[in-house]
């Protein structure tokens, strides 16, 4: 054999090697895949599953990320079911509306673990706070948390949400009469100082710059979470934390880091440092963490951690639960004008502020503020996965760590459920005759059962403060079209587009 022929040989059987080898690769992956779909056939074979494609599932049925929501949503109907199963990646997951499973998933303690599939990003930026922590940890943290929410710790925030709501005013009072604007951002950074000032105890409107800092901060965070969550499913997740996304982290976590040791430092305040709670009435959840932490019943990390995730969850997602619930009213304008009235008859003056037992006296608000989270539920998705092998219907009996989906976004809007005019903003859904024929478990937007949101009383009570301040101080109205609207999954729920409103200064 020559040089020349040898060498022609060798051309040959690289690419002769290469071809073996990948034909090697996609075979012994076609088992994999082949085996871990029989695997769960025994669920798969009892509800309707979509398999997808080998490797990533539907998850190329939910890029971009504002087609999720829509799709899950779409599914349910294309396959006339309340429960289905789809593969996300190589993982099935069930996603369903069904109440009874709903129930299930709720008020069982098999289920109290967090679907990894969608909460390990945030995981991944809050690692185990009390929104993502397993079960033996989170029980803990739980019973320090459920202090700062107990009712007088949130009776003696109702000052400061007076006090936050009449900042919001004069922050819109600046804009009023002068077309329209966007003021979700606003919105954010009122709600912000007020979570600071509840969750830390420090007076942040001192300092504009590290607050508007913080909220970008907050704010790009999620955005990357929920950019990870979409991309995990096909194991491209890293490809959102970028470098910004480490310095959120880093700025969050330094922000928390360095108000500890100004409280842990000084026992008693600074004059410059504006405590909001007096002794006799309450502390901020940073001093009941501290008093935890000096007793070595909880780490600093620990206290970081959950100041984050206090912080960052009331201030997401009341921001959009009160920014919502002004789009709503700006869009229907009588609905608006009857909440109007009846605010005005109880607090006919501005200056009046808003008492617990008032809250008790406008049904009409209740009504208004359900109905806003029912049609754009601020938290869209939830999932549980258990914690043992777990039966979950009488058919249906599931694997430990298998996770069960429920779109809450789908479930508010779902027509089995609600009606042909499921779609539609109506606040008579929650008149008390219709809530009374209702299975509890079609409405969750704080979710439900002993893991549902912690904080859901200090949103309730904030949204509805605030909303009540604002309405008596001022009418919006919008060119946006209620059917234009369209949502985004961010952790928290987002606008694709915001609308602009118009804000009028009502005569006092």
């Amino acid at each position: 054999m020559t040089p020349y022929t040898e060498k022609l040989q060798n051309c040959y059987c690289v690419p002769f090697r290469y071809t073996i080898f990948v034909l090697f690769i996609i075979l012994i992956s076609y088992f994999h895949i082949y085996f871990k779909r029989k695997q769960f056939q025994n669920i798969t074979s009892k509800i309707p599953t979509i398999f997808g494609l080998p490797f990533i599932g539907i998850a190329y049925k939910l890029v971009p990320i504002k087609r999720f929501l829509y799709k899950l949503s779409a599914c349910f109907e294309e396959l006339s079911t309340s429960t289905y199963c789809a593969w996300l990646g190589t993982d099935p997951v069930i996603i369903t509306i069904d109440p009874e499973i709903i129930k299930t998933i709720a008020t069982s303690s098999e289920f109290y673990n967090k679907a990894e599939i969608i909460y390990n990003p945030l995981n991944n930026a809050i690692r185990d706070g009390i929104i993502t922590s397993e079960v033996h940890k989170w029980k803990h943290i739980r019973k320090i948390v459920n202090g700062f929410f107990s009712h007088k710790m949130l009776m003696s925030l109702i000052p400061l949400f007076n006090h936050g709501a009449n900042n919001g005013v004069h922050r819109l009072s600046k804009i009023s009469n002068h077309g329209q604007h966007k003021i979700f951002d606003l919105i954010k950074r009122v709600i912000l100082e007020i979570s600071i000032e509840a969750t830390m105890g420090v007076d942040m409107r001192k300092d504009a710059a590290e607050n508007y800092e913080l909220m970008e901060s907050f704010s790009f965070l999620l955005e990357r979470v929920a950019k990870d969550s979409a991309c995990s499913t096909m194991g491209l997740g890293f490809l959102a934390r970028t470098p910004s996304y480490y310095r959120s982290i880093s700025f969050l976590r330094n922000f928390i880091n360095k108000l500890i040791d100004q409280r842990t430092n000084n026992n008693t305040k600074s004059k410059d440092e504006t405590c909001v709670y007096d002794e006799d009435i309450g502390k901020s959840f940073l001093d009941i963490a501290l008093n935890y932490y000096g007793n070595g019943q909880l780490a600093k990390e620990d206290v970081i951690i959950e100041s984050i995730s206090l912080i960052g969850a009331s201030f997401e997602t009341v921001a959009t639960a009160i920014y919502s619930s002004i789009v709503m009213l700006a869009m229907h304008t009588d609905v608006q004008e009857r909440l109007y009235q009846e605010i005005h008859k109880l607090l006919p003056q501005n200056d009046i502020p808003v008492a617990y037992d008032h809250l008790k006296e406008i049904p009409y608000l209740d009504m208004v503020v359900s109905e806003t989270l029912r049609v754009i539920p601020p938290i869209p998705l939830i999932g549980r996965q258990t914690i043992h092998t777990t039966k979950l219907t009488s058919e249906l009996i599931l694997p430990p760590k298998m996770p069960v989906l429920v779109p809450i976004f789908s479930l508010h809007r779902s027509k089995e459920l609600w009606g042909s005019k499921a779609h539609l903003f109506n606040p008579d859904n929650f008149l008390p005759e219709n809530v009374a024929l209702r299975d509890p478990y079609i409405y969750m937007p704080f979710s439900k059962g002993a893991r549902n949101c912690v904080g859901w009383r200090y949103a309730e009570i904030a949204v509805r403060i605030i909303l009540m301040v604002f309405v008596r101080n001022f009418k919006f109205s919008t060119t946006f079209k209620y059917e234009d609207l369209r949502f985004l999954d961010h952790v928290s729920l987002w606008y694709d587009v915001e609308p602009k409103l118009n804000i009028e200064l009502r005569k006092v």
